[in-house]
């Protein structure tokens, strides 16, 4: 399981489509989650409520992917502080799974650039990007961190890739 984390803004979601992308391209059978995506429902009206549906659906995910052939399982998810509890959420759903972090990193200028292209309203998103940047560099959560500037989202898939030893 690859979990790639970093704060709002970073990339993560264009670098996950670019992962999937190269691993359909390479035929490594796989599977790929945006993990907030997995807990939309009418009763999740908090993180707090959201989050035990969020697992459980995801336990529920890859069985289906498993069964269906998939080897690997790419995860997006904002990983904070003490993330011991969320990445034991992740090995009770997947209890086989060996757990790679990578953290993507960059200026948080460009963050900052980044959601105010892609949001009407970005306060709440620049807020929590400041407030998460700067501690993600001090709570070092990750396995690898890879630099996500102004390198475009393939490179920086492939470079993950190959870190992690998905790709040759």
């Amino acid at each position: 399981m690859l979990v790639v984390t970093g704060p709002v803004g970073v990339g993560k979601s264009a670098v996950l489509a670019e992962a999937d992308r190269l691993l359909v391209d390479a035929d490594v059978p796989h599977a790929t989650v945006v993990l907030a995506e997995v807990a939309r429902c009418w009763a999740s009206t908090s993180n707090t409520a959201s989050t035990p549906l969020m697992y459980r659906n995801l336990g529920a995910l890859w069985s289906n992917f498993a069964a269906a052939g998939a080897t690997r399982l790419l995860i997006e998810q904002v990983l904070a502080g003490d993330s011991s509890q969320q990445l034991g959420y992740l090995r009770e759903v997947i209890p086989d799974a060996h757990v790679t972090v990578v953290r993507l990193n960059a200026p948080i200028s460009l963050i900052e650039a980044r959601i105010r292209r892609r949001e009407p309203n970005p306060e709440d998103e620049l807020s929590a990007a400041r407030w998460l940047a700067p501690r993600m560099d001090l709570w070092k959560i990750e396995d690898v961190v890879v630099e996500n500037g102004e390198r475009p989202p393939s490179d920086v898939a492939s470079e993950i890739l190959h870190a992690v030893g998905w790709l040759r």
